[in-house]
């Protein structure tokens, strides 16, 4: 009764106390514990050499930022959402062709490995939304953090309003039924975070010009975040590779950094599985990050 009066509490946006899932995954002893060095993309709005590396391996050599986010964008990006089946193009064939090689230089920039936190404590753990099988890793990857001694004041969830995919019901209530409802129910079952004040967060779906609608995005769940957080503090990004670099830049830029003070920590991406055209994808993505992030300097 108690873990489902709280499941109410947070799908009502209030504080809960939450509660867990399933065996932690592992976080290397190797892996880096800081994404605030300086930047393995670009100097000034010139490429570094690790960047440049991965371009030339695309046939496509570049000589500044701009140049190269214009590449990344007009033809790294997928069509549609993650999990949509993608055209396939020449460049996937070199990406396919080159995969050994983009998966090094992605390594290099930081997308691969694990990366641990730079801090032992922190106000805020942010918990990014995604599909449920993700949403668990992230889950058992801040468990891992917390039996280690890393202490965190409150629990973020940026969910928001996205409908699950029938695959993503499985073993849920027939009542949850969205994205931000998913992070709630699942958080709630995990009895190593029931000391924990929890803060939901369910953006709305985005409309957009032509009237439909899609799901929030890691912008938008972070701004409704910075709308309600109760108190300035240092976060720590749960997430997992290749998505911890560009979800710590963008939380970076959305959140005021004199007040949120950010860091990135997660599971290294497994390259034996890994589909390099989606992984390209992200990697368009941070490009793209870095870039705004250039231009507001």
């Amino acid at each position: 009764m108690q873990t489902k009066q709280n499941f109410l509490q947070l799908l009502l946006l209030s504080l809960l106390v939450a509660g867990t899932c399933t065996t932690p995954h592992a976080i290397s002893a190797k892996a880096p514990r800081t994404l605030c060095g300086k930047s393995t993309l670009q100097k000034n709005g010139t490429p570094t050499k690790k960047l440049k590396k991965v371009f030339k391996l695309l046939g496509a050599p570049v000589k500044t930022l701009a140049e190269a986010n214009e590449f990344a964008q007009k033809n790294l990006l997928r069509s549609g959402e993650r999990w949509d089946k993608q055209t396939e193009t020449d460049l996937h064939g070199v990406m396919l062709k080159n995969k050994a090689a983009l998966l090094k230089a992605l390594k290099e920039l930081g997308m691969i490995n694990a990366i641990h936190p730079a801090h032992t404590d922190y106000t805020y753990a942010l918990l990014m939304g995604a599909l449920k099988e993700r949403v668990e890793l992230r889950i058992d990857i801040l468990a891992e953090l917390i039996q280690k001694g890393y202490t965190f004041e409150t629990i973020v969830l940026l969910g928001g309003a996205r409908e699950l995919r029938d695959e993503e019901k499985e073993g849920l209530p027939a009542t949850v039924t969205t994205e931000a409802q998913m992070m709630a129910y699942l958080c709630a079952q995990h009895p190593l975070l029931k000391d924990y004040a929890t803060i939901l967060v369910n953006a709305p779906m985005i409309q957009k010009t032509d009237g439909t609608f899609t799901r929030p995005t890691t912008d938008s769940t972070l701004v409704h975040f910075a709308q309600i957080a109760p108190h300035d503090g240092t976060c720590l990004v749960i997430s997992n590779n290749p998505y911890i670099v560009r979800q710590t830049m963008v939380t970076r830029r959305i959140l005021d950094q004199s007040r949120f003070c950010t860091d990135g920590a997660g599971k290294e991406a497994d390259e034996d599985t890994a589909d390099i055209i989606m992984l390209m994808d992200e990697f368009a993505r941070t490009v793209y990050e870095e870039f705004k992030l250039a231009q507001a300097k």
